[in-house]
């Protein structure tokens, strides 16, 4: 999959975010580094096409975010898998519900639905917490399950925000053994960071490191 930024900025409030961002993302894993604050979310979100910029362009597979309209969305959106830093789980949706959302749009049948579903959950060792409510989930839980989410419909890309800024050794260890069992089956990896131990554990990736709104 096909990203790029051209000369992008962003400000909230009339705040700078970013500044003048360009970089190009042809596939394989790129790790954002950089402390709180940087812009690391917010280039994220350009990415999920979550938000759009202030200035400059971002292109998905050729395509300008500015342009996307309801229908294109939704597609760009089948392809990638998104892990948010603060999870976006629908409260009221037990972990399996929340889950199995992404594969309303595969076309994939009931069964075969339900069937995905619960084979993620069983890859992550996460089949336990699948009738709970997400308020009921621990930390590692809560990410375990959102990290479910995003892979359930085997997008072309997983972007993930943060993907362990709250957990704890044993998890974080968890977590970055999927990510990189994704990777190695020829899935993009784009996710964020400030972790030195996330670092360290893709030596073979793209390192882009944003300081104060911009890449150094």
């Amino acid at each position: 999959m096909h990203f790029e930024l051209q000369d992008v900025s962003v400000s909230y409030s009339g705040i700078p975010a970013i500044r003048n961002v360009s970089f190009t993302y042809n596939g394989g894993t790129v790790v954002l580094t950089g402390p709180s604050g940087a812009g690391k979310t917010t280039v994220l979100r350009l990415l999920m096409a979550d938000i759009l910029p202030t200035s400059g362009k971002v292109l998905v597979e050729g395509a300008a975010t500015q342009k996307l309209r309801g229908k294109e969305i939704r597609l760009f959106r089948k392809r990638v898998g998104i892990v948010h830093q603060h999870c976006r789980f629908v409260s009221v949706y037990t972990v399996y519900q929340n889950v199995l959302l992404p594969l309303g749009l595969s076309g994939l049948s009931r069964a075969e639905a339900n069937k995905r579903c619960l084979e993620q959950l069983a890859d992550l060792g996460i089949s336990y917490v699948r009738n709970k409510l997400p308020h009921q989930l621990s930390g590692g839980e809560r990410q375990l399950a959102a990290i479910a989410r995003a892979l359930v419909a085997r997008p072309d890309v997983v972007i993930a925000d943060e993907p362990t800024g709250t957990l704890d050794d044993v998890t974080t260890a968890t977590v970055i053994n999927v990510l990189k069992k994704v990777a190695s089956e020829n899935t993009g990896v784009i996710l964020s960071t400030h972790s030195s131990l996330l670092t360290r554990a893709f030596t073979d990736a793209t390192t882009l490191r944003i300081y104060e709104g911009t890449i150094a």
